[in-house]
Order: structure tokens, then sequence, then C-alpha cells
């Protein structure tokens, strides 16, 4: 190794100089030069420190004397003063005593009998044994057993506050909708009952509530649906459905919603009857009434949203297509890749300042998904958006 040994009278004059393998070449001085100018003049203080703790304490390990000598900008003394004098040892790193001792002791025993109690201050490694290694990995195996059951103590917790939290939503939702329903319906009466009668005003009022009503009953759906697919219970009830039908009265019934921002919903339905589909009519006319509400909210006020359903020609087993379409704003790109998760928002409101919770695309997907069909989005800035449910006509095999 590369080191030093200094030879010092009690005043820390030089005496000798003693290299180990090539020395510290910056480190050099003539004898009865005092040895903290031997680090050089910006190293002087902090030599000057090291002698002064060698006369009081007797002796120093590893102490760090900031130099530009050495390419690490530091050397490190270790030292004791005896009867003779002081005597040195400078290593380029700390730690380096022990085996400049071994190097010294080959060269130099007497010297090295001389630095001999400063070596055995050295702390010696602690040899781990086989029985305290063995008594450390059970202490962390019973921490890590305690940490596990914590975990699993409060994961069974989370678990219970949200079943909880979806039972309370679940009631919630379901409380609200009946009532909905009821107003919804009187509300219809008393526009059958009063046709011709009513003033626009009036007309007006009655459709407001209607709209205000149908609107509510969509957000009712979804938080049931919601609840729903986090408990991991959303079940269809699947029936042969004419499925032109469905699509014709949904889309009668949200033309109430339409005409608030005087927008037109344009429908095309095939000519010749399309054959039953095993559907869960309730979810498909959820999913109609979310695909419909996004179309009229992103649209500008007098536009024109198309829905158009028609047999996939050529696909085994038979399906069917349906889209819904709209001239509105559009989706960017970067939102366009989270669309359908759960609380994803676009970053633009509607057309006339309406908002979104984000859920009703997540529960499209989810609904389609359930049916094994596949649903998709095309959509960018300034040119609308289309949105594109396959499914397939007859319920495939679990």
């Amino acid at each position: 190794m590369d080191a030093l040994v200094l030879t010092c009278d009690h005043d820390g004059r030089l005496r000798a100089l003693h290299r180990l393998g090539a020395g510290l070449p910056g480190l050099t001085g003539k004898p009865g030069t005092p040895f903290p100018a031997l680090f050089g003049p910006d190293a002087v203080a902090g030599a000057l420190d090291l002698f002064s703790g060698l006369r009081k304490a007797g002796r120093a390990l590893d102490h760090p004397v900031p130099s530009r000598l050495d390419p690490a900008g530091v050397l490190h003394v270790s030292g004791l003063c005896d009867a003779e004098g002081m005597v040195l040892a400078v290593t380029p790193a700390p730690g380096g005593l022990p085996a400049l001792m071994e190097a010294l002791d080959a060269l130099n025993p007497r010297l090295a009998r001389r630095l001999a109690p400063i070596g055995a201050a050295v702390p010696k490694p602690e040899i781990t044994t086989a029985d305290a290694l063995f008594d450390e990995m059970t202490l962390l195996n019973n921490e890590l057993a305690n940490v596990q059951r914590a975990l699993a103590k409060a994961n069974a917790e989370l678990a219970a506050s949200n079943e909880q939290k979806n039972r309370l939503m679940g009631m919630l939702a379901h409380d609200l909708r009946t009532p909905l329903q009821v107003v919804v319906g009187f509300a219809e009466l008393l526009e059958q009952r009063l046709d011709g009668r009513l003033e626009a005003a009036e007309r007006a009022c009655l459709e407001r509530i209607r709209e205000s009503s149908l609107s509510m009953r969509h957000m009712v759906e979804d938080a049931l649906s919601l609840a729903a697919l986090q408990a991991g219970r959303l079940r269809l009830t699947r029936r042969p459905t004419d499925l032109a039908a469905l699509v014709r009265r949904n889309v009668s019934m949200n033309r109430v919603l339409a005409e608030g921002k005087c927008i037109i919903i344009e429908l095309s339905v095939p000519e010749r009857p399309l054959p039953m589909a095993e559907i869960d009519p309730a979810k498909l006319d959820q999913l109609l009434n979310n695909l419909l509400s996004n179309a009229v909210k992103y649209s500008d006020r007098g536009g024109r949203v198309r829905v158009a359903l028609s047999e996939a020609a050529g696909e085994e087993g038979g399906r069917v297509r349906l889209r819904v379409s709209d001239g509105g704003r559009g989706i960017p790109p970067a939102e366009l890749a989270q669309l359908f998760q759960p609380f994803a928002r676009t970053g633009r409101l509607g057309t006339e300042g309406e908002g979104t919770v984000g859920l009703g695309l997540y529960i499209c997907r989810s609904i389609v998904e359930g049916h094994g069909g596949r649903i998709t989005a095309d959509s960018a800035p300034g040119r609308g958006s289309t949105f594109t449910v396959d499914l397939p006509l007859v319920a495939s095999s679990p």
C-alpha cells in the first residue's frame, strides 16, 4: 500500500520520513520541519489541530486533515506520543492503519512496535456467528409476521368499509329512483290530460320537469351500476329483445333532453326486422342514455346527433352495430386513451357549461363487455365524436 510513517520529537519536528509503497509523493520535508507544514499551506490549520490533540490525548485515530497534496483532497492521520516523541501514520483513506501495520511489520519491525498501541485501538470487525444470524432472522420473521397481521386487519377493515359504502350508495340510489319515476310519469300524464289547454310557458315548465327528472334518473342508474361494479355484482338479465324497438323508444325519450338545446336526434334503423337479440334491455337502455346524453351535452345548440343501428355483415353468429355521432367539440387525443376509465373527465365542459362525474362511459364499457361486445370512440377536436358499439345477437356460452 502507499502510505507514510513520520517520526517526530515531542515538539512535532520531523526526525524521519518512512515511505511504504510509493509513499505520498506530494508529502515531503526535511528533518527539523514542523510536521504540520508537510501537509501544505492550506492544511496547516487542520494539522495544528491534530498536533494539539496528540499533545492532550496522547493518540489520534484516522484524524482527517484537508490537503490539496492528495487527489481526494484529504489525508487521514493516526498517531501517538510515547517516550521517544511522536509517531504518525498517514494514509490516503480512512481505515488504512491495519494494512499499514502489516506492511510496516515486514519493513521496519521496531517502528511497527512503536505503532502497535494505536493499532490495538482499531475496532475489530464483528464476526457474526450462525446462532446470532439465526436469532436476527427469527426476530425479522416475527416482525414481518406482525406487519402482515396488521396489514390483513387493515385490509379486512377497508373491505368492510368499502362494502358498507357500496350498500349505502345502492340504497340511496334505489330509494331515489322510485320517486323520480313518479315525477316523470305525472309530468307526462299532465301533458296528455291538458293537451291543447297549456300555454307555451306552462308547457315549457312541464318539459323542464321531465328533462331534469330524466337527467337525474340517468345519474341514479349510473350510481347503482357503479356500486354493483365495485362490489363485483353487475349481473345481466338477458332475454330476447327487439333491439330496434328499444333504440326507437330510447331515442324518443332522449329527444326531450335534446329539445332543451334545440338539438335534433336523427335515427336510422334497418327497414327489414333485425333478429331478436339476447340482451339485458334495462342495461342497453342505460348504455344509450349515457351515449345520447353525452352527445347532447357536447353538441352546440341547434346541432344534430345521429343514431344508427345496423346488422354487421359477414360476422359469424350475427352481430349488430350501434353508432352515436355528434358534431360537437370533440375529444383531445391525450384524453381519448383514458376515456373509458372510471372518473375520467374530459378537460372541457359541455357547450352550455354542463359538467360530468366521469362515470357514464366507464359504465357503458362494462355493460358492452358484459354482453361480449366492444365499444370504441373516434374523435378529434373540432370534428365531433362517434361511439361505436358492436354486440353479438346471441349470448355467448359461459
